[in-house]
């Protein structure tokens, strides 16, 4: 949507642009559909469809459309026209933004309100034309009949519980990729003014309370990404509970050991509120099992995590194994021989470093140093 926004500032300061729109692949190509980029009548781009020879064919194009020629559809072979190697082939429309201009804003505006829109193009040189009325079950674009309905859904938002360590790490990365972040705390030890001046988050709100924050930043439901990194484990139990039964979050994430989270899982099951199928859909503890341990650490693997999730809906190879309601028995042996891996049962924090010595990311410490 980057791209759509772009237009609309460059347009209206009176610069005549062409929009690209990549409306077919076959094969291996270098992007995918639905992807965008903008050419200047002078042959200036912003964004990319590619590179290489086809984004020069296609900057090529697009200039003389922004210099005033008509809509043109654009098919070529990467291998067989272009001599690349990526073996596939691709369509593009390639159109003026001038006419679209307000249908453009128009469907910017419903996102921006968090109100779900299509945006429609039919490859004739018509105007685009804004659709409220769309398939919830819908998230990708649908080309056919010369006809294009691109889902625009809310922007994607990552919602943090808790400023610290971890939080202060993830913001910054989730707010580079495109995510609109909002911080949560209650503010205690002073970690909401501590990031006050950053850039990287757009709201902030004073409570861990789920109500304040959605009164504060409106209901949470499809595009949001929820991650619960607090100081307090009864904090942390008490979002979950609340935000568990709530099947429309694309993604709710839960720091912590795993036998903190097996805890939690005990008591929510005895709650009713931890069903199998709730469960099944929280990501805990959050982020890609690659061994992290550092907040830093932490935040590229829920950063990738939630790219996946963003790209592909679904958990990935490297999440985490599920955690059951009950921790695992503790071998009987010596103490003195005693591995380091049957140590989780004397407290929180020996589980936590227990975990850590066999690769498990110590997320749930590292909020409480």
């Amino acid at each position: 949507m980057e791209i759509l926004a772009h237009a609309v500032a460059r347009a209206r300061a009176g610069e005549a642009l062409a929009l690209v729109t990549v409306i077919g692949v076959r094969g291996s190509a270098p992007r995918h559909l639905g992807t965008k980029m903008l050419v200047t009548s002078d042959g200036g781009t912003v964004g990319t469809i590619g590179g290489g020879k086809v984004e020069q064919e296609v900057t090529r194009i697009g200039a003389e459309v922004a210099a005033g020629a008509p809509a043109q559809l654009l098919r070529t072979h990467l291998v067989r026209d272009l001599a690349m190697c990526c073996g596939g082939s691709m369509q593009f429309y390639i159109e003026p933004v001038a006419p679209s201009l307000d249908a453009i804003e128009q469907a910017l505006a419903c996102r921006a309100s968090r109100r779900p829109a299509a945006l429609v193009t039919h490859f004739d040189g018509r105007p685009k034309r804004v659709d409220t009325e769309i398939d919830p079950d819908r998230r990708q674009p649908a080309y056919q009949d010369h006809v294009a309905r691109e889902p625009l859904w809310p922007r994607e938002r990552v919602v943090l519980f808790g400023a610290g360590h971890v939080a202060c790490a993830i913001g910054p990365l989730a707010a580079s990729i495109g995510f609109e972040v909002a911080v949560c705390d209650d503010d205690e030890t002073g970690a909401l003014a501590r990031i006050d001046a950053v850039d990287w988050t757009e709201h902030r709100v004073s409570s861990f309370d789920v109500r304040d924050v959605e009164r504060a930043l409106g209901s949470f439901g499809l595009g949001d990404y929820v991650l619960i990194v607090t100081r307090d484990h009864a904090v942390d139990q008490d979002i979950l509970e609340r935000l568990l039964p709530n099947q429309d979050i694309t993604y709710l994430g839960l720091i912590g050991s795993r036998s903190k989270i097996g805890r939690f899982r005990k008591r929510l099951t005895a709650k009713g509120v931890a069903t199998p199928e709730r469960w099944a859909r929280l990501h805990a503890p959050l982020g890609l099992d690659i061994g992290a341990e550092t907040p830093a650490e932490i935040a590229v693997a829920v950063i990738a995590q939630l790219i996946h999730v963003r790209r592909r809906g679904v958990h990935s190879a490297l999440d985490f194994a599920p955690i059951t309601a009950e921790p695992p028995p503790a071998a009987t042996t010596s103490a003195a021989a005693t591995p380091v891996s049957d140590l989780g049962h004397q407290s929180e924090t020996n589980a936590s470093e227990t975990e850590a010595a066999r690769g498990v990311t110590r997320a749930g410490e590292a909020e409480r140093v």
